[in-house]
């Protein structure tokens, strides 16, 4: 009898190995965040047309699924988490950036000009535009800059210099004259005062921008970013992505909203969506930055007795556009930094919304936010999305600005338990373009020299598994893509990454030396 068992046993047994389902990818031997409801581990998992088929252990996997492709990790520190998402961006914007000075980090204005100077001299421009300066760090004098140093340097050609938020422009007396504008005396330009120099900046033909936006996808990619929200988008931009889309060059995965333009209302009267490009959101502005006092609060600075900031967008406006995005189905997702900025768009989003829905409209930023106005985010169902680097960028002089209020800014966690969720990202080119920053700044609430040593009102700090969940799974809930995306679980999309260390477990200090080995978008390789 045991002569008949065995021999039907061995056959039995190749025979499943015969039966073994073939697929695109196969990864074991792994440590793997699924990120799913549970926050389950894993050890591996399989891919096949884009999607994840099967997630579970190492044995698993291999007795029922056999692949060409297989990325074996050998139980090594490597980390696979879902790609992240960052919520809050500006992919156009970043890639232009890529092409333009880059004036982040100088310590003095003296510094800023002798960088556009030798930029101008090295690529022989007639034309610059610096980006990122940012006067809370210089060490010399922190005023707000004017146009009279470009004009000594820079005398015949046009200048254009943005602040770091993007919500301050300076320009010499050379772009003010070519763009037809008034000379105030400054050449220093808050919010849309600054338009007019947008008619004189040069055009990029629809190729170029293409490349710009195919360079920052890359970018994207080599920092662990499989999907982002670009908000403020322009017709041009949309129409280049949605081309770029149709021909397979764009891999990242974008939910894009417009910005609050004729041109795009007109042309977008409903969502457009397909697998790598949504739109489906107007982007609209209540205030401007708090580093230029441009956020509009409730009460003056208190370092600015006579100033109380920005209100950009007036009342009747603001409703018309909320209006146009209710009757199109579209979200709507409103830049409010002061709070003031912030009750008046939640009292306004409150009118059309009600009450409780699933509508997902956005306030972004929610810095500042007065205790009588926290629990409107939860009564109407309006998500805050937030980018915790500005608070570790802030926080040295914040205070300066708020007075007491500072206890009113940046409270990411009263804003999560609103709705028991909450997602994070960048504002990037604002920010550095890097989710491990942000997961760092989420959960220490520190900046790069690990400062102050204690964090920053640590009470209001995101723990490691809120942080990765509101980078992942949060992320993708924000655009009605929770079935989809966000998480490492059969029938979604096979987008994740290799780090090589657990960020979920390393000590502080070694969570910023983290490096992503690898980036897969619906299961192909996009960065190694």
């Amino acid at each position: 009898m045991k002569r008949i068992i065995l021999p039907l046993f061995i056959s039995l047994l190749l025979a499943g190995c015969g039966h073994k389902k073939q697929v695109d990818l196969i990864v074991i031997n792994a440590r793997i965040y699924t990120v799913d409801e549970d926050f389950s581990k894993a050890q591996a998992f399989a891919v096949h047309n884009g999607k994840f088929v099967a997630v579970g252990s190492t044995r698993y996997i291999k007795a029922d699924y056999k692949s060409d492709n297989v990325v074996n990790l050998r139980n090594s520190l490597a980390t696979i988490y879902p790609g992240f998402n960052d919520c809050h961006a500006h992919l156009t914007s970043y890639g232009r950036g890529l092409l333009r000075v880059d004036l982040r980090g100088a310590t003095s204005y003296a510094e800023v000009v002798e960088r556009l100077k030798q930029a101008q001299q090295k690529g022989g421009m007639t034309f610059v535009i610096g980006e990122g300066w940012d006067q809370n760090l210089w060490t010399d004098d922190n005023s707000m800059p004017t146009y009279h140093r470009l004009n000594e340097a820079f005398p015949d050609i046009p200048v254009i210099i943005k602040r770091v938020d993007y919500h301050a422009t300076v320009a010499n007396k050379a772009a003010i004259d070519l763009a037809g504008m008034k000379d105030n005396g400054t050449g220093l330009f808050m919010e849309d005062a600054a338009a007019p120099l947008g008619n004189i900046t040069p055009e990029y033909t629809p190729q170029e921008l293409a490349n710009i936006i195919l360079a920052a996808q890359e970018k994207c990619f080599a920092a662990g970013l499989t999907s982002i929200s670009s908000v403020g988008e322009s017709l041009k931009s949309l129409l280049v992505y949605d081309s770029l889309s149709n021909i397979g060059q764009l891999k990242l995965r974008i939910d894009a909203y417009l910005s609050a333009s004729k041109a795009n209302m007109e042309y977008f009267t409903s969502p457009y969506r397909n697998d790598r490009l949504r739109i489906a959101g107007l982007k609209l502005f209540q205030d401007g930055a708090l580093g230029s006092r441009g956020a509009l609060l409730l009460k003056p600075y208190s370092d600015a007795p006579n100033i109380r900031g920005i209100h950009v967008t007036d009342d009747d406006t603001f409703r018309s556009y909320l209006k146009w995005a209710d009757e199109h189905g579209f979200q709507v997702a409103t830049h409010a930094i002061g709070d003031a900025a912030n009750r008046y768009a939640l009292d306004m989003y409150g009118e059309i919304l009600k009450g409780e829905n699933d509508r997902r409209w956005r306030i972004e930023h929610a810095q500042v936010v007065n205790p009588a106005d926290m629990d409107k985010f939860g009564k109407f169902s309006i998500i805050p999305s937030v980018q915790p680097t500005h608070c570790t960028s802030d926080m040295f002089w914040a205070e300066e600005r708020l007075g007491d209020r500072i206890e009113h800014a940046y409270n990411f966690k009263q804003l999560m338990d609103q709705l028991g969720w909450i997602p994070t990202g960048t504002d990037f080119p604002v920010e550095d373009i890097s989710p491990i920053k942000t997961f760092f700044a989420a959960v220490f609430r520190k900046n790069l020299d690990y400062l102050p040593e204690e964090g920053f009102r640590m009470d209001e700090g995101l723990t490691r598994e809120e942080t990765l969940r509101s980078m992942t799974s949060w992320a993708a809930k924000v655009s009605f893509e929770e079935d989809v995306k966000g998480s490492i679980e059969p029938g979604k999309y096979a987008d994740f990454i290799i780090t090589d260390r657990d960020i979920m477990t390393v000590s502080e200090r070694e969570i910023l030396s983290t490096k992503i080995i690898r980036t897969y978008v619906g299961g192909e390789l996009v960065f190694k």
